[in-house]
């Protein structure tokens, strides 16, 4: 008899699961919301069932319902794909206590890293460095003596949160009451406490990924860049950093090694870290226990699928082939992006509607994973990331390069994309130059140059410089610009076409 996994997520993380776990031969039950009913991975799945609700408190988010469904289903694992419960202790612990397993780290382990404040601790007692902060902040009344030895700007973040997300900035200490104010509303943010910050806006992120295995046995991948970032989440990605002395590389490695050995760490991770790049410091942040969208990059560097390797430590199996400590070497540099339905030019509002176009044309050194097709439904409920954009070569410049060429040969309409500020994002010289801070789309990036290619009077101009070349370039050219003063321009002009 097939196992069964029960898959309570949605996109293209639910794709990447499905398709994995249907290879090894196990039968995929994906539990979605009434939202996402049209789906790609509803098509794929070999069952669906749907959540009472769209909403995610209701849906992705209720642990309780997830498990009875489980249970009900008779199924023998959770894959929680990443964000949502992926990270919840609570979560993985209901699992076990209904004998369903939980393909992630154990419920211990996952408290052990959720606690930012505590982790960042025991990085210290490790002789690691961490970026000054204050303890986790539970009342208002906390805030005045917690900032005194910190320099602004800060950055303030639940002592549990994950992914970048509600992480804020502030200049000055009237700033932070008000956020932290309003921060502490949420009842997780209450519990959890506040942690500020020092902000280190010229940093680098930089991430190790790993797996560890029951035996101790370390597979270590390269590094990932993930610095550039829209609200503190990675847009733009590459690996390895080229902001990484060999010193400074080989250090990486070996505080990674010292803090997952420590906490005893098995299954799948990143170790994360900023570095100050003028003074050659790294700085230990935090360390998450599920996969990421940049997994993919790390996928390429070991010609693997992480999913099935995920799924077998999960099970008590070890690493192949590796004994002791591997760092991977990469042979490629690997760059990555984003791709998302919100509008860049409205401070990248997310766009929602049906995609009534979609086209796209690969390479052999292109990967395109994404949840769209034509009629797909982008629902303003989620996040908006609809998918992740790879490109890979022996030379950075030319793997940047053909990234900037498949972006150009996607077509999405019904819906805003990202898709131009990605090209221009390509085309900026600081990033060609290596230069991508953590601060980069406010410092380093100039909107003003980026065109709305979506605005009707460019399309207008584009098609009427078509058929002044298909005429000829008629000497009558200034008459028609006239005509576009005229109502209905627009209407008469595409009909011509």
């Amino acid at each position: 008899m097939k196992k069964k996994v029960l898959i309570p997520h949605r996109g293209v993380i639910a794709l990447d699961i499905i398709n994995s776990l249907n290879s090894l031969g196990m039968e995929t039950i994906l539990l979605h919301s009434p939202e996402d009913s049209l789906s790609l991975p509803v098509k794929l799945a070999d069952k669906s069932y749907k959540f009472f609700s769209s909403k995610l408190e209701d849906s992705y988010l209720d642990m309780n319902s997830i498990v009875e469904k489980a249970v009900e289903l008779d199924v023998d694992y959770i894959h929680p794909g990443y964000g949502f419960l992926s990270e919840s202790p609570e979560f993985a612990e209901l699992c076990m206590k209904n004998n369903i397993n939980f393909i992630g780290p154990d419920p211990i382990l996952l408290r052990t890293v959720q606690n930012k404040s505590r982790l960042c601790d025991t990085a210290k007692s490790l002789g690691l460095k961490t970026v000054k902060k204050s303890i986790p902040i539970k009342e208002l009344s906390d805030i005045d003596s917690s900032v005194k030895d910190l320099k602004f700007p800060v950055i303030l973040k639940s002592n549990f949160g994950y992914g970048g997300s509600g992480i804020k900035t502030a200049d000055y200490a009237g700033d932070v009451s008000i956020k932290v104010e309003n921060m502490l509303r949420h009842e997780d943010n209450k519990k959890a406490g506040i942690i500020i910050e020092e902000y280190l806006p010229f940093s680098h992120e930089i991430e190790v990924p790993f797996f560890r295995d029951i035996k101790g046995n370390i597979l270590f991948l390269p590094e990932i860049e993930s610095s550039i970032q829209r609200r503190f989440q990675k847009i733009f990605q590459e690996s390895p950093s080229i902001n990484l002395m060999p010193e400074l590389r080989k250090k990486l490695y070996k505080d990674s090694q010292k803090i997952i050995e420590h906490i005893n760490y098995s299954g799948f991770g990143y170790v994360e870290f900023l570095l100050d790049k003028t003074k050659g410091e790294l700085y230990f942040s935090e360390i998450n226990p599920t996969f990421q969208i940049n997994t993919l990059i790390s996928e390429v560097h070991e010609i693997s699928n992480f999913i099935k390797k995920q799924f077998a430590i999960s099970n008590g199996e070890t690493l192949n082939d590796v004994k002791g400590v591997i760092i991977v070497e990469p042979n490629y540099h690997v760059v990555l992006a984003s791709l998302m339905a919100e509008n860049p030019f409205e401070g990248f509002v997310p766009s929602s509607g049906v995609i009534t176009d979609f086209f796209h044309y690969s390479t052999i050194r292109n990967i395109f994973k994404t949840n769209l097709y034509h009629g797909a439904k982008i629902s303003p409920l989620y996040d908006p990331y609809i998918g992740k954009i790879l490109t890979f070569s022996k030379k950075r410049a030319v793997a940047l390069k053909d990234m900037n060429t498949f972006l150009d040969n996607i077509v999405i309409r019904g819906i805003q994309t990202n898709l131009n500020f990605l090209k221009h994002l390509l085309e900026n010289k600081y990033l060609k130059m290596g230069d991508t801070i953590i601060d980069f789309i406010n410092l380093k990036c100039d909107f003003t140059k980026v065109e709305k290619s979506e605005n009707e009077l460019n399309i207008a101009a584009t098609l009427l410089a078509s058929l002044f070349h298909l005429e000829n370039r008629k000497k009558n050219y200034k008459a028609k610009l006239e005509k576009m003063k005229q109502p209905g321009f627009f209407k008469r002009l595409m009909d011509r076409f």
